[in-house]
């Protein structure tokens, strides 16, 4: 955690002190809330998190077009989007755990 975070501000102190001299408000839109949410779908897998980053990205990119060439839907769909998938896997584990007993056959062990 703390090699990371202190990478993290290694990519930061350029932006801060070196182009703009200061921190001003809208830095990282997101970023680190984008970046949990693609590791929890990618289930921390290099794979899957490029898969899953790829996802975000398009998500994130097609909210644009959303936004640019329709007037009745908001880019703010998006953002549904994005909660609804990360709802969906992190309610995956209830499914493997507590409620996993409502979703066995009833018949006992299942033979081959």
């Amino acid at each position: 955690m703390a090699v990371s975070g202190g990478l993290a501000g290694m990519v930061a102190v350029n932006e801060v002190m070196g182009y703009r001299y200061r921190y001003y408000q809208g830095f990282s839109p997101n970023y680190g809330f984008t970046g949990i949410a693609v590791a929890l779908l990618g289930r921390n897998h290099p794979l899957g998190v490029f898969l899953a980053a790829v996802f975000f990205g398009a998500l994130i990119r097609g909210g644009l077009f959303v936004d640019i060439f329709t007037q009745n839907v908001s880019k703010d769909l998006v953002q549904i989007l994005q909660a609804l998938v990360i709802l969906f896997v992190a309610a995956e584990a209830l499914f493997r755990g507590q409620f996993a007993r409502f979703f066995q056959p009833r018949g006992g062990k299942v033979k081959a």
